[in-house]
């Protein structure tokens, strides 16, 4: 008997699956102008439009190529994302002295200008959330929201360059992951004066986030800064992972993201 095919086991063909979400663009390099110094960054393009726009500012001795995993993870969230270099430090120019903070504003100024961003964002890590004080304070409303990673004070800032003329002369070779260039002359007085829990003082929509096992910035210094901010304000404790572990933890790159976008509105 001749036995008939089997039936296909192909089905009616369904509704088309959606198309996948376009990719952030690759990294662009820009050069920013700050007071005629020239800084060296990096600009994340969101795949559309962006919401919104995010800073990243390193700590001192650090450079951009540190935080581009932060610069991807804002450009997939529909954010624009600059990370630079600040004066001193890496490809940029001059000397790190108590202006840097101007660097912030300078580099904010460009990211808004090249992505047409509606609304500016930033997070800085130890050095680079200490020069981000210095700017909200000096450019009230100028950032919608600050995410702030073991902000240093001028006491720690010191013993680091205490702990730099120790290990050699500039321009010496020395086997150390950070290094940079510091007006050591100009920011000794500087930061022995610096009181960033005055300029932090009323500022609204600030996230912190410090370890408690901190060796480079007391743990104190933020719990200090966090008495003193406006309301909506939230400080994310963690219980370890030293002075690089708020910027190394997927909890808290998420906690930016969510940070950032909620008050982008605000």
């Amino acid at each position: 008997m001749k036995m008939s095919p089997p039936p296909s086991s192909a089905s009616a063909p369904g509704p088309a699956a959606p198309d996948p979400a376009p990719a952030a663009r690759p990294p662009e390099p820009v050069t920013i102008d700050s007071d005629g110094i020239l800084l060296a960054g990096r600009l994340f393009r969101p795949a559309r439009s962006p919401k919104g726009a995010l800073l990243v500012c390193h700590g001192a001795g650090s450079h951009k190529e540190n935080h581009e995993l932060m610069g991807e993870q804002a450009a997939a969230a529909g954010l624009a994302a600059l990370t630079f270099d600040f004066r001193g430090h890496g490809e940029s120019e001059g000397e790190m002295g108590p202006d840097g903070w101007r660097d912030t504003a300078a580099a904010g100024e460009r990211l808004l200008a090249e992505s047409g961003a509606p609304w500016l964002a930033a997070r800085g890590a130890s050095m680079g959330g200490c020069m981000l004080l210095l700017a909200a304070h000096a450019r009230p409303g100028f950032f919608r929201s600050l995410v702030l990673l073991c902000p240093a004070d001028g006491g720690s800032l010191l013993a680091g360059l205490d702990e730099r003329d120790q290990d050699g002369a500039p321009g010496e070779p020395q086997a150390r992951e950070y290094s940079a260039r510091f007006d050591a002359a100009a920011l000794r007085p500087f930061l022995t004066d610096l009181d960033l829990v005055a300029a932090a003082r009323g500022l609204p929509r600030v996230l912190l986030a410090h370890a408690r096992d901190d060796d480079d910035v007391p743990f104190s210094h933020s719990e200090s800064l966090a008495a003193v901010l406006a309301p909506p304000s939230r400080f994310v404790r963690l219980a370890e992972g030293g002075h690089h572990g708020p910027g190394r933890s997927p909890y808290v790159a998420r906690a930016t993201i969510d940070w950032v976008l909620a008050n982008g509105g605000a």
